[in-house]
């Protein structure tokens, strides 16, 4: 199973116009850390993460964790979804793949459905 988080405003914006993130809430950053550690991510994602995120994962081909948004969307079977409470425009995440499982305030669950390829 493979398992990807991603941060998002209440709108499913994660990336404004000049390329920022939603402000994260206090515990986000340990979270993606806990996911990576010790997985396998892409070569791209590795690139993106902040080094203190990036040097706890291995670079691979066959990533087990999502990271970039396209990985996100085609690999991921669970997926923990940070709600940021900055409302901004920009990128929508379209959960077209995804239904939820569990919704809290500042994180929900969304599994993969089934009827996909």
């Amino acid at each position: 199973m493979i398992v990807s988080t991603i941060l998002l405003s209440p709108e499913n914006v994660y990336v404004d116009k000049d390329g920022n993130l939603p402000y994260r809430p206090n515990f986000d950053k340990d979270l993606l850390r806990e996911v990576v550690r010790g997985q396998r991510v892409s070569f791209k994602a590795k690139e993106m993460l902040p080094e203190s995120i990036a040097s706890l994962a291995y670079s691979s081909h066959f990533p087990n964790v999502g990271i970039t948004i396209p990985e996100i969307d085609e690999l991921t079977d669970l997926l923990i979804v940070i709600r940021s409470a900055d409302h901004i425009e920009g990128k929508k995440f379209r959960f077209d793949n995804f239904y939820p499982i569990l919704k809290l305030k500042d994180i929900e669950l969304w599994r993969r459905r089934e009827d996909r390829n």
